[in-house]
């Protein structure tokens, strides 16, 4: 049982530090959007509006999910 109590605590921890990483990947693809941008200008337009609405999505679940 104390083995099982470790796994735990470290799936825990591997939980807690992506909850606190994931929302700097959707500012990466943001400022990756917005670099492309000046190479296609349509699809980057597309790309940067799928990035920001992707990265507050995932935003909001991040706060419901601490506050919860």
């Amino acid at each position: 049982m104390e083995n099982n109590g470790k796994t735990l605590k470290v799936w825990a921890w591997v939980f807690i530090v992506l909850t606190i990483i994931t929302p700097l990947f959707g500012i990466g693809s943001i400022i990756c959007s917005l670099k492309y941008k000046k190479y296609d200008e349509k699809k980057g337009t597309n790309l940067l509006k799928i990035a920001i609405i992707v990265t507050v999505v995932v935003f909001v679940l991040n706060i419901i999910s601490i506050i919860s």
